[in-house]
């Protein structure tokens, strides 16, 4: 039984591709019918098979769908795959394809390290899609689709990911007005599920950084409105509790987190308010977000100690901030993954010829082994000279029989000239 091949990787490299659309590419309008739920993918693989997709991973993200696999004929992969997601939702392929991304051989294995690092997220450095692509290999693997060549590249990727994560701040820094407010929220108050939150009004970011309050750090949220029924749907829609306008300075003594989101263009929460709430609080202090323009809260609460107000200009200039701080940590994060992706295909590539170095070793120690045991009493000048011109001799046929048939390539000299280091010989006896 022949040895299989050591790198099962360079066999099939040519052929390995990832072929997909992002939020660049492709409107989310189409991105978001083209998404596959975990439960779609036994029928999505049988596809892949039926064109003889040999390995194959879909990712299917908020930010992506792609395919990463080994195609019978990459240059026919984006036909292919627009076929494959455009038949279950009823979208004419030829209206996909022009919008899909391919990425073949050692360029295909550079796009998932680069996804994995999350270098080409909407938001670089976010934590989901590393996750989102190990939880996605692990169900290629559990559906028989994965193989050597996706088993090796993603592991590999993987590796370079948390590399990234360790020795950059790629993921450091709030990126968005609600992380920002939630950023400032922890270093006026610490940890945040010992906080309880108040929402003033139904506006979409305040509803956002409510959700997230909740969500990511359990910080019970109340929510408030002048008219009383929009103030019960909104408690619902986000799962919170609610009071009547009516109770507003009760209220306001009782949060540590403030969001004021109404947008009458009138003055909600005056200094007076937050000042007599602070005094029922014993001074603890207040974090307000204003997110309403014009402001919702009297700017006067600035003066007010251990009132902390941020409005959308400071959160937005925090944010850029963070988003700044994460392009210069990308670009150490992309000399990283650009050393790990050469380390990786150098080392598959080493792989791939040690089967022949193997082989080529054992030849030339059986012909040392068959010398000794035929003349066993030759001086060691006379072996080693005799064992030279058995060495050379395949060879050296093998050469003149090229050279004879006019088959001997500037190629093959060349890879002669380079193993043995005859060019710096010559230049030496020059």
């Amino acid at each position: 039984m022949a040895d299989r091949p050591a790198s099962p990787l360079f066999q099939d490299l040519h052929r390995f591709a990832v072929v997909g659309v992002n939020h660049r590419t492709c409107p989310d309008a189409i991105r978001e019918q083209l998404f596959v739920a975990d439960e779609e993918l036994p029928v999505v693989l049988r596809s892949l098979r039926v064109f003889g997709i040999e390995e194959a991973m879909p990712l299917s993200t908020c930010d992506r769908v792609e395919v990463a696999g080994v195609f019978p004929n990459p240059e026919e992969a984006r036909s292919v795959i627009a076929r494959i997601l455009c038949a279950p939702v009823g979208l004419d392929p030829a209206l996909l394809e022009p919008l899909l991304y391919r990425h073949v051989g050692g360029d295909a294995v550079a796009h998932l390290f680069r996804v994995a690092a999350s270098l080409d997220s909407q938001v670089i450095g976010e934590p989901q899609i590393l996750g989102q692509m190990r939880a996605g290999h692990r169900l290629a693997r559990n559906l028989k689709s994965s193989g050597p060549l996706l088993d090796a590249t993603m592991s590999a990727a993987f590796e370079a990911a948390r590399q990234v994560r360790r020795e950059t701040r790629i993921a450091e820094g709030p990126v968005s007005i609600a992380a920002a407010a939630i950023t400032i929220a922890r270093d006026v108050h610490g940890a945040l599920d010992r906080t309880r939150a108040l929402l003033l009004g139904a506006g979409e970011l305040g509803l956002i950084l409510a959700e997230q309050l909740q969500e990511g750090h359990e910080t019970p949220v109340t929510v408030m409105d002048r008219i009383s029924r929009r103030a019960e749907a909104t408690a619902k829609s986000i799962n919170a509790h609610h009071r009547p306008f009516e109770e507003l300075s009760a209220a306001l003594s009782e949060a540590d987190i403030v969001i004021a989101a109404v947008g009458e263009g009138r003055t909600v929460l005056t200094a007076e308010m937050v000042e007599s709430a602070l005094q029922k609080r014993r001074y603890r202090p207040i974090f307000l977000v204003d997110l309403s323009v014009p402001a919702d809260v009297d700017p006067a609460v600035n003066r007010i100690d251990e009132a902390f107000l941020f409005d959308l200009e400071d959160l937005e200039r925090t944010a850029t901030e963070g988003k700044n701080a994460r392009r210069a940590e990308a670009e150490r994060a992309r000399e990283m993954v650009e050393k790990a992706v050469a380390r990786f295909l150098s080392d598959q590539s080493g792989r791939t010829a040690a089967p022949a170095i193997v082989r080529l070793r054992n030849h030339l120690e059986a012909m040392r082994t068959n010398l000794h045991e035929e003349q066993p009493n030759l001086s060691a000048e006379q072996a080693t000279r005799l064992l030279l011109n058995r060495i050379m001799h395949g060879p050296s046929e093998h050469l003149r029989r090229l050279a004879a048939s006019e088959t001997l390539d500037d190629r093959t000299i060349s890879t002669l000239v380079e193993l043995f280091g005859l060019e710096e010989e010559q230049g030496e006896n020059e």
